[in-house]
């Protein structure tokens, strides 16, 4: 009886969100014709989690989702869930209903370069796990091969429903962000393949020197299909060999091999809590220290680290996240990680509630 409501409840959410899509509309703006007829759609926003992700992070993936609710609407949001190891726990089961009750969609997904991961660790280049163990973040570099089968199943959900959905570009985020506005694609240039912002650094000669951070990315559709197939091929020569995994193959890849770098993503849409406070972001990326991980005791020693930046060592984490406590220590006083913090408790906090709701039934 609980799987049967759950599946009967589970197509009645998706039945009202397909529903909610073809109702909805975009303001337009002063761009081509072309491109405002495309950009002014809603699109698909993309997450990626595993059988292997925390329970932390799930939160993350959920607090992410409703704080785009609140500003940022226009999303259609999609999880990815990978799980090539078979099925689902009991646990991602109950988080996978969560998502879809609260109006998004979760596309189970196996890598189509999944067998590649395995051949390496095979050949003993990478512990037997390895290929499970990275799968979450490399769901993301599918994502063009995913939307044309994800449209299809949705047109057979309701013929027309996918009319009013932008299927040139989406966006992907890690699970670890807060929205803090609406993104909209009209103010962006459509990118040759994706869009990328920048990672600790944010000045430099040439695109090159700078590390860039795969948390955000807008991408576009045809033209990461296209680059694709070879920057696999160019993967497996390298026996998948990057620091940081997909992040590292971009960073390599692009200009190196392709011939030309990435477009730069603004940084308002990848904000860095070490930046220091900006009323113009529109996504904050928790990149180093979390929400649920350092932040509350670097927080606690907030008064101490003014003049002592060595103290948050007491805290036990990585020396880098220290490292980037004391550049928001320089930026702001870390006013916006506190501020964050408290804008990730204010969601965190619903879903607590959400939970206690449920054990009273």
């Amino acid at each position: 009886m609980v799987r049967t409501s759950r599946h009967h409840l589970a197509t009645f959410f998706t039945r009202a969100l397909l529903f909610c899509i073809a109702l909805r509309g975009c303001s337009p703006r002063s761009l081509p014709s072309r491109r405002q007829e495309t950009c002014s759609k809603r699109i698909f926003w993309f997450m990626a989690i595993s059988s292997r992700s925390t329970l932390e992070y799930w939160r993350y993936a959920k607090v992410a989702m409703l704080s785009a609710k609140e500003h940022s609407p226009s999303l259609i949001p999609v999880l990815l869930y990978g799980d090539s190891s078979g099925e689902a726990s009991a646990a991602a089961h109950q988080n996978i209903l969560w998502y879809r009750e609260h109006g998004g969609f979760v596309y189970h997904h196996n890598l189509t370069f999944m067998s590649d991961l395995q051949g390496v660790a095979d050949l003993g280049l990478r512990a037997p796990d390895w290929p499970e163990s990275v799968e979450g973040t490399y769901l993301r570099i599918d994502i063009p091969l995913i939307v044309p089968l994800l449209v299809k199943w949705m047109e057979t959900q309701q013929t027309g429903s996918t009319a009013p959905i932008n299927q040139e570009e989406v966006l992907y985020t890690d699970a670890d962000v807060l929205f803090y506005q609406e993104f909209d694609p009209c103010k962006l240039d459509l990118p040759e393949v994706m869009a990328i912002g920048p990672e600790m650094g944010r000045t430099a000669n040439s695109w090159s020197e700078l590390n860039w951070n795969a948390g955000v990315l807008f991408i576009n559709l045809k033209g990461f299909a296209a680059v694709l197939p070879q920057m696999i091929q160019w993967a497996n020569s390298r026996h998948w060999d990057f620091k940081a995994a997909d992040q590292g193959m971009l960073n390599e890849y692009f200009p190196a091999v392709y011939g030309q770098p990435l477009s730069s993503l603004p940084e308002v849409y990848n904000w860095k809590g070490y930046w220091g406070s900006s009323p113009d972001k529109v996504i904050l990326h928790w990149h180093g220290p979390k929400a649920e991980r350092c932040l509350n005791c670097y927080i606690e020693l907030w008064e101490q680290s003014k003049s002592d930046k060595s103290i948050v060592q007491q805290c036990g984490c990585p020396s880098a996240y220290d490292t980037l406590w004391n550049l928001a220590m320089d930026a702001d006083q870390a006013a916006l990680y506190r501020s964050a913090i408290r804008d990730h408790a204010k969601y965190a906090d619903t879903l607590e509630d959400e939970i206690a709701t449920l054990a009273a039934y």
